[in-house]
This record gives C-alpha cells, sequence and structure tokens, in this order.
C-alpha cells in the first residue's frame, strides 16, 4: 500500500491527514531549497508575529494549536537566531511578548513568495470550483469540529 492509498477508501479523516503531511513536507523542502532555515512549526510563528507584529506566547500558542511549553521551545529557537525577542508586559510580568527583529521582518518577503510558489504547485490540476468546494467543507468541518470541542469542555 501506497503513502495515498487509506485503509477506508472513502475516509476524509485519512485523505486529509496524507494530505496535510504531503503539503507539509514539500513546504519544508521548498523552504530549504530556497536556503530558508525554518521548520513549519517555527513558520507558523512568524505568520502570526508578521500579521501582528508583536504577539504574546499565548496568542501564539493558541494560533499554532500547540501547548505553551512547544511554543516557548519553537520561540527560543528562533530567538537563538536572531528573528525575534522575548519582553515581559509592562502591564503584567506573568506574560512575555514576542517581537520580530530586522531580521525576522526581512525574512517575510522571501518565505512568502516560497510560499505562493508552492500553494500554486499543490493546486496545480485542481479545478477553481472544486477547490472552492473543497476548502469551504474543510473550513465548515473546522468549524463545526472546533465548537464542538469547545461545547463539550
Amino acid at each position: 500500500m501506497n503513502r495515498c492509498e487509506c485503509p477506508t477508501e472513502e475516509s476524509l479523516g485519512c485523505l486529509t491527514n496524507l494530505s496535510a503531511m504531503a503539503a507539509r513536507n514539500y513546504l519544508t523542502r521548498q523552504l530549504s531549497l530556497h536556503d530558508i532555515d525554518m521548520t513549519i512549526e517555527q513558520f507558523k510563528v512568524m505568520v502570526v508575529l508578521w500579521k501582528e507584529g508583536t504577539s504574546t506566547q499565548q496568542n501564539i500558542a493558541d494560533f499554532v494549536g500547540k501547548d505553551k511549553a512547544s511554543v516557548t521551545r519553537l520561540i527560543a529557537g528562533l530567538e537563538k537566531r536572531s528573528l525575534i525577542k522575548r519582553t515581559s508586559d509592562k502591564t503584567d510580568k506573568r506574560c512575555n511578548l514576542v517581537t520580530l527583529t530586522p531580521q525576522g521582518i526581512a525574512l517575510e518577503k522571501p518565505t512568502m513568495e516560497v510560499l505562493e510558489k508552492a500553494t500554486l504547485h499543490l493546486h496545480r490540476g485542481i479545478d477553481p470550483q472544486e477547490l472552492a468546494i473543497t476548502l469551504r467543507v474543510l473550513k465548515q468541518m473546522c468549524q463545526t469540529l472546533n465548537y464542538s470541542s469547545k461545547e463539550s469542555k
């Protein structure tokens, strides 16, 4: 059985998982080929900061879907490479603020260009109407599952 064959032919969970892993591996290779030394998890942290400029570690953890300890390790790796810096929030000393450095800011354009090209490649050969339907259905599933998980707490 190859990686794109699922035990259950029409398993949405299996197929979306395999698609996500393949896309993740492809993007990782593309970043590496363009000399961008960043994991997908670090990329997600950077996306938050490129959008917001400064963010709390908790906000980043919520966005990337990782626990605070995992995000702390990701942030430490990015900080070690001088892409971000951490400071204590002046109003709440328990809270760390994460901010981009000039090197982190400069990395946005080339990284997003790689992402854009990778996305075009991933969508190649897919009918635009079918892609729009697929995206709409997956967003609905995410909303349903996120709502359900909050409901069951």
